[in-house]
């Protein structure tokens, strides 16, 4: 039983963990269309940020987080001003090759500047476990868990309640119409960037306190959440939640119980099944909305 728990509690954390970098994704894609492959490099560059504000800067974590959450939204906008908004024209795979330009530069940025030495953000979580049914749960997962679970709620209120979501449902819809009616889809593109960007720092600084930071941190982030965002159906809010979640289920408790060696796997091969089966995803279908 205790294993059990504590396999529940790791894949909860885990798929929190992807559920927001995800939304990464899911924001910006509805916004411009776009799929960031500079997001991993983003993830890895926010958890650095948030070490030297605890480190060199000498901040409380807390603070030390959350000014580097604040300051990976505004690196957010100048991507957008300098590796998008001169291509907003041109095709998505120009765009698309930008933005593997731009993860390059972040990846060397973050060599010259960092090294390439293992390093570990420190939280004001370590150290701490909770018994959960005889299971020894970390404080970090527990923190992550809530963290995620409220910055979910926030994004879904966002997009459901506010008038940046309705304007960017909107230019999702139909881009053309939207822009007709005076939606000014430069101005979201600029958000958009700065919360994809933010959400990245937001699971670049959850997890990096379980593992250890270094040039390829976010790349496997990325990939997972990717996976997910596929999963449960790219364009889907809640879809891509519960598909990170079943990432999440898939590589700890499947990969856990059953598969140990293939753990690491089991999350894309999951996802080349649905794609073969159901293309659009679990929860995705033509003309979905957030």
């Amino acid at each position: 039983m205790s294993t059990f728990v504590a396999l529940c509690f790791s894949a909860a954390a885990y798929g929190a963990v992807l559920a927001l970098a995800a939304l990464g994704f899911l924001v910006l894609y509805k916004a411009t269309g776009v799929v960031n492959f500079a997001h991993g490099d983003l993830v890895t560059l926010g958890g650095y940020i948030a070490l030297w504000f605890l480190v060199d800067v000498g901040m409380y974590p807390v603070l030390g987080y959350l000014a580097a959450i604040a300051t990976m939204f505004c690196i957010g906008v100048v991507l957008e001003r300098v590796a998008y908004a001169p291509l907003r024209k041109r095709p998505h795979l120009t765009v698309l090759i930008a933005t593997l330009a731009a993860a390059l530069v972040i990846r060397a940025a973050i060599s010259l500047w960092q090294g390439s030495t293992p390093q570990r953000l420190p939280s004001p979580a370590d150290g701490t476990v909770i018994m959960i049914f005889g299971a020894s749960i970390g404080g970090q997962r527990i923190v992550i868990i809530v963290v995620a679970a409220v910055c979910i709620a926030g994004v879904a209120w966002l997009f459901g309640y506010t008038s940046f979501g309705r304007q960017l449902r909107a230019l999702a819809s139909d881009r053309e119409t939207a822009e007709l009616y005076g939606i000014r889809s430069g101005r979201i593109s600029v958000v958009a960037w700065g919360m994809s960007a933010a959400l990245a720092a937001l699971a670049g600084v959850l997890v990096a306190p379980l593992s250890s930071l270094d040039l390829n941190f976010g790349f496997t982030i990325m990939l997972a959440a990717f996976a997910a965002a596929v999963l449960g159906g790219f364009g889907n809010l809640w879809g891509v939640v519960a598909g990170s979640l079943a990432i999440g289920a898939i590589q700890y408790l499947l990969g856990g119980y059953f598969l140990q060696d293939y753990a690491m796997i089991l999350p894309y091969v999951a996802m080349l099944i649905i794609l073969a089966s159901k293309p659009q995803g679990l929860f995705g279908r033509e003309g979905v909305r957030l």
